[in-house]
């Protein structure tokens, strides 16, 4: 189903024995986890394993656990976190997490939102333009020329490509992509200029792929391979 998350490799980072054990014990029946209370050993983990999902709490014992997403790459990340203001949440995702969700949360609704970042790989592979997007394992080129991107702005790029043509607002494209409602606008407009930066930067044709209309918001342009 569509909402449920089984047969991946799952990095739970949460210092409550409660919950960490509780997350554990219900993703454990289809999954493999791998479950740290300190930022310490999540970084351990994430230096000997690759993992396809981590779900991550910010105040941990040992640091801020914004600190493990430098060494992740492109695997998405669902912060989990007690800390609610507009600007926490602003920051996790700015930095990089593919989701923020606030405590508490029920497991259910947890998985709901780890299956919208798990897409099948029958459905990896976007490829619009010159420019394409493996789902599976996040990575994007344009004409066999690399693009490297964060987790956001995979996000909004692969967001924009499956629904080529059409324009978006800001307000929009955060709602579509969190799935939640959007709480700043310049989240979204700071990863379409990191995008174009990182396109430009491999070909101004690539660059014209991203469209902006006064009025209307923003699009990808580019036509579908054939």
């Amino acid at each position: 189903m569509m909402n449920k998350v089984e047969f991946k490799n799952i990095l739970i980072v949460e210092d409550g024995d409660k919950l960490r054990n509780s997350l554990t014990e219900y993703f454990s029946a289809k999954n493999k986890v791998t479950a740290c209370p300190t930022l310490k050993s999540a970084i351990d983990a994430a230096k000997s394993c690759e993992y396809d999902i981590v779900l991550l709490d910010l105040i941990l014992p040992d640091g801020n656990g914004i600190n493990l997403l430098g060494y992740l790459g492109k695997t998405p990340v669902i912060i989990l976190s007690d800390l609610g203001a507009d600007e926490n949440v602003i920051g996790g995702l700015s930095a990089g997490a593919a989701d923020y969700i606030i405590k508490p949360c029920s497991p259910k609704v947890l998985e709901a939102r780890m299956a919208l970042r798990l897409l099948p790989n029958s459905k990896a592979d976007i490829s619009l333009g010159g420019l394409t997007l493996n789902v599976s394992d996040r990575t994007a080129a344009y004409k066999n020329n690399p693009l490297e991107l964060t987790s956001s702005e995979f996000n909004v790029l692969m967001f924009l490509m499956q629904n080529a043509g059409k324009f978006y607002t800001a307000n929009e494209i955060y709602e579509q992509v969190w799935k939640m409602p959007h709480l700043n606008t310049e989240t979204i407009k700071k990863h379409l200029s990191n995008l174009r930066k990182k396109m430009f930067a491999v070909s101004d044709d690539c660059a014209s792929l991203l469209a902006t209309k006064f009025g209307k918001g923003y699009a990808f342009v580019g036509d579908k391979n054939e």
